[in-house]
């Protein structure tokens, strides 16, 4: 009787656990404070790959029912970059006297970005709805703009549930199927699959985690194969976030 019994709570416990539903939503709260770090490897074949690290600041100016509003300052860059035999690289957190000839050409590109400061504005289900950098800098809302986002349906899900986020970015459209795969202390575990397609064809797959509780994207692991004018391309890209 007691094995009958014991079994029976074991199911109930199971059934309970797979029904388990959970509303996903930005809840920061005004003076969080957010570290973000990116890494992105790029490789395409015979024609070079390159290697990029970036670590950024973030934090909650305001908060309200509708939007969010973040400040952001990138505090370090790192790339390494090898293309067509020329090696290429840079460590923002060496001086200059460090960096050979190459590298002090870089930093007169990334000096401007660390000295910037991006401004984001965000609703509850992660849509970034405007970016300004101050001073302007072209394109790079494009580099700081989505770091580390993602974005949540408007139902509550639970195991086994998806929902799809279409993105364009600069010509290229990017389809993300987003697939929960397990809930489990305080947190969603995520699948990700999608398509490419516009400038290049390809696929994305990968996986992230996100805090029930805050909505932030703890880690995630992104992986787009593209194909473009002949060359394929593969760029691999991990995240974390946490609050400091």
């Amino acid at each position: 009787m007691k094995k009958f019994i014991l079994l029976a709570l074991l199911v109930i416990s199971f059934v309970t656990a797979a029904q388990e539903s959970v509303l996903l939503r930005l809840n920061y709260n005004k003076g969080d404070n957010y570290i973000t770090s990116i890494k992105l490897e790029q490789s395409m074949g015979i024609q070079g790959e390159m290697s990029m690290t970036m670590l950024m600041n973030s934090n909650v100016n305001s908060v309200d029912d509708k939007l969010i509003k973040l400040e952001s300052k990138v505090e370090s860059i790192a790339m390494n970059m090898n293309q067509g035999g020329m090696v290429m690289d840079y460590d923002s957190n060496k001086s200059i006297e460090e960096l050979d000839q190459m590298g002090q050409m870089m930093k007169s590109q990334f000096d401007p970005i660390l000295k910037a400061t991006i401004y984001n504005s965000v609703d509850r289900y992660g849509n970034v709805l405007e970016v300004k950098v101050e001073p302007t800098l072209p394109g790079v809302e494009q580099f700081t703009g989505s770091q580390n986002s993602i974005n949540f349906p408007e139902e509550e899900v639970s195991i086994g549930s998806s929902w799809v986020y279409e993105a364009d970015n600069q010509g290229m459209k990017i389809n993300t199927k987003y697939t929960v795969t397990n809930i489990a202390d305080g947190m969603i575990f995520l699948d990700l699959s999608g398509d490419v397609s516009g400038m290049g064809a390809g696929s994305i797959n990968g996986k992230s985690t996100v805090e029930i509780s805050s909505g932030i994207q703890t880690n995630a692991t992104i992986e787009m194969t593209v194909s473009s004018q002949g060359i394929e391309m593969s760029i691999v890209t991990t995240s974390t976030m946490k609050k400091v």
